[in-house]
């Protein structure tokens, strides 16, 4: 059902439950959650996002983001929040292989 996939995407992209749980839940493959989130997802992006006030004005682009900011004066900041990765250990398999980024 249509309905239901647009649920378990908002579900995954708002809260970021893990597709198992949301599998378990709806008593299905996790595969299929999987699959009906990659369905999904480009629809809302396809739109953009409308800026509240302006009955017409999407965002689709960051390049949008951009210019509608520029035009309205408004400073843009980045969040970048380090968060700790996990990697192995120094002097474990797996090590020389891993690649920070």
């Amino acid at each position: 059902m249509f309905t239901v996939r647009i649920i378990i995407t908002l579900a995954v992209l708002r809260l970021q439950l893990p597709h198992a749980a949301l599998a378990v839940l709806y008593g299905v493959d996790r595969s299929t959650i999987t699959r009906a989130v990659h369905e999904i997802r480009p629809l809302p992006a396809a739109r953009g996002f409308a800026v509240p006030g302006h009955l017409v004005l999407r965002l689709r682009t960051l390049e949008d983001v951009f210019a509608y900011a520029a035009a309205e004066g408004m400073e843009l900041r980045l969040d970048s929040t380090e968060d700790r990765g996990r990697h192995p250990g120094a002097n474990r398999p797996g090590r020389r292989a891993f690649v920070s980024g």
